[in-house]
């Protein structure tokens, strides 16, 4: 049989995604592209913005064309069921909780049809999910509803789920989850993330760890140490959302921007070489110019490596719903552009600086003499491979970084690890 998942927004549904795509695979299924008219194809939805919500929409309506059936699941779905049933009522939906367990259960007997086997997964790292759901309330997102209260997989399972990633052939996994911040907290006896981390590093003897996304206030200095081991990527995202505190504050954030920025610059004082993302949000309700200029310069005064920008959205259901003074959509264009402006000038800076340095890297493709490579420190990095290394989809190896031109690294293999 063949099949397609379509997956929006999150590492989350990333790491779903990958679980529905080795259930479909061990049993015998072809993955296939949707324009190649799959048998069954998963649509699996993302609601964080508005634009998310209409590409979910839009996907759903070009998967009724090409495909036979369509399971539709994910964050859009979850929270507007009666829409999704507008666009055809025979849609079938999954709820979060049920999307793994129902293919699991059925994946010989819930769709139709059976075929041999004849494909395995092209991703070139794991996706290991170590929790799911939100506790916070942030003003602005609707996710926590989507997703529920946070709740942990245990140690043992996710260890056992990187040690086998590890046999597969993978070199590095990436742990997900909602609020992986969050993680263990609910788990009797409670444990943290480090523990966590320190467990699969001592489960497993090759493959490398990369964290997501924190919270300025759940990085500690444990987990600092952390990021300085060989087998940890030295790459984090931690979301800002706004550089000034009255906005932070409507946003209900769980930090202000001293807190912030201390934990930037100890990050950047302590960790060689890392790279440190965030999210921005511009036109929150209420953000007057002189709010996004405290955005601006303060976002310009610490040692980050990129922006992710986004325009707010109107979330219904959130409290930021119904607050006053609401942004033009003209305004929130153009603070959107100035910052992602400002991106740009962090990558390039970031991206120069590692000219002539050896990098670890996981390839996400090869055709022979060109590679294309993932870093440690979440660069891409086009290869020539003249010495003839024989180099896979999924190997690690040591690079040197040879050049920067058209906002695009270059560089020359050295050895596989």
């Amino acid at each position: 049989m063949k099949f397609s998942i379509i997956t929006l927004g999150c590492k989350t549904n990333q790491s779903e995604t990958a679980a529905l795509e080795r259930i479909f695979q061990e049993n015998s299924h072809k993955a296939v592209e949707l324009e190649d008219h799959p048998d069954v194809c998963i649509i699996n939805t993302c609601t964080v913005t508005a634009k998310s919500d209409y590409q979910s929409r839009q996907l759903i309506r070009k998967a009724l064309k090409l495909s036979g059936q369509v399971f539709v699941t994910g964050c859009y779905s979850e929270l507007n069921e009666a829409e999704v049933l507008q666009i055809d009522s025979n849609l079938k939906i999954l709820k979060n909780k049920d999307k793994i367990y129902f293919f699991k259960g059925s994946a010989t007997s819930g769709v139709k049809s059976l075929s041999p086997p004849e494909t395995s997964s092209t991703r070139s790292r794991a996706f290991l999910k170590i929790q799911d759901g939100c506790n916070w309330k942030c003003s602005y997102c609707i996710i926590n509803k989507a997703r529920g209260a946070s709740i942990s997989r245990l140690m043992s399972d996710i260890a056992a789920e990187a040690s086998a990633a590890e046999s597969d052939g993978f070199n590095e996994a990436v742990l997900t989850g909602i609020h992986i911040g969050h993680y263990g907290l609910d788990l009797k006896p409670k444990v943290t993330l480090s523990l966590l981390i320190e467990h699969i590093l001592s489960k497993t003897k090759k493959i490398r760890l990369r964290i997501s996304s924190l919270e300025a206030n759940e990085i500690d200095e444990r987990l600092i140490e952390l990021l300085k081991e060989d087998r940890v990527c030295n790459h984090i995202h931690i979301p800002v959302q706004s550089g000034d505190d009255e906005i932070l504050s409507l946003m209900m954030r769980p930090h202000n921007t001293e807190k912030f920025k201390e934990t930037i610059e100890q990050l950047s004082r302590d960790i060689e070489n890392i790279s440190i993302g965030t999210d921005v949000i511009v036109g929150f309700p209420g953000e007057t110019d002189a709010h996004f200029e405290n955005t601006y310069r303060f976002l310009s005064s610490i040692p980050l490596t990129y922006l992710h920008v986004f325009p707010y959205s109107m979330r219904k259901d959130t409290a930021a719903f119904t607050m006053p003074n609401q942004i033009a959509k003209n305004i929130k264009k153009e603070r959107a552009s100035r910052l992602r402006v400002l991106s740009e000038d962090f990558k390039d800076s970031y991206m120069k600086k590692q000219l002539g340095r050896t990098l670890k890297a996981i390839v996400e493709s090869s055709n022979g003499a060109l590679v294309l490579a993932t870093t440690d420190n979440y660069l891409k990095v086009i290869l020539q491979n003249d010495a003839n290394i024989l180099i896979k989809q999924k190997s690690l190896i040591n690079l040197i970084v040879t050049a920067y031109t058209n906002n695009s690294l270059t560089g020359n293999p050295i050895n596989i690890i």
